[in-house]
């Protein structure tokens, strides 16, 4: 007769820590997987709730200063992916302000935006007919300069070049009834010097 020398209560205690281990090796692959899974997404959350704006464009607008008419920029913040959207989204916002609900326009309400694009000669900018309707001179000169130095505000030193529905503004095709007559292509010093300094 074979005797077995196995203790009654040993079986029970071998399933128990057999689970033991189940469970430890179980919330080990969860903490594995928690860490995997959740804390890039937890970075990445952070990263974008950090992350500075890359292009904050300015949309210029008028005041009257000391008798004066000046232009006034304010900063815009976009979620821009490149300067050209960023001066898409400036320019339109700078065209949807009317003049006759908003006196630090002179552009005239119904004025849109049909392209912008840069390219390494400058900034190319296309309006509709509306741009050159409506007003005298002075205010001519200063819906102008609202464009370009709105179209201008990420780099100051871009030449623009101005269309009205595809045709340049230029010596050919001056703008509006008072044939206001243009350089062509536009820039910020040489319209400063030419329009709006005394």
């Amino acid at each position: 007769m074979t005797v077995h020398n196995r203790s009654p209560n040993s079986t029970p205690l071998l399933i128990g820590f057999s689970l033991l281990l189940i469970g430890i090796a179980q919330i080990n692959g969860i903490w594995a997987l928690t860490r995997v899974i959740l804390v890039p997404v937890i970075e990445s959350f952070s990263l974008v709730e950090v992350q500075p704006a890359k292009f904050s464009p300015q949309i210029y607008r008028l005041e009257i200063v000391d008798n004066r008419i000046r232009l006034t920029p304010k900063t815009i913040y976009t979620a821009a992916t490149s300067p050209q959207l960023a001066l898409e989204q400036a320019l339109d916002k700078l065209l949807t302000q009317s003049p006759t609900f908003d006196p630090t326009t002179t552009i005239p309400q119904e004025t849109r935006l049909l392209d912008l694009h840069i390219s390494k000669d400058g900034v190319y900018v296309n309006l509709s007919r509306e741009f050159t309707q409506g007003g005298g001179s002075s205010s001519m000169i200063y819906r102008v300069a609202q464009v370009l130095y709105t179209a201008t505000s990420i780099n100051p030193q871009a030449p623009i070049f101005l269309s009205i529905e595809g045709k340049p503004l230029n010596e050919d095709y001056p703008l509006g009834g008072e044939g206001l007559l243009l350089e062509y292509p536009l820039t910020r010093q040489q319209f400063t010097k030419d329009f709006l300094t005394e």
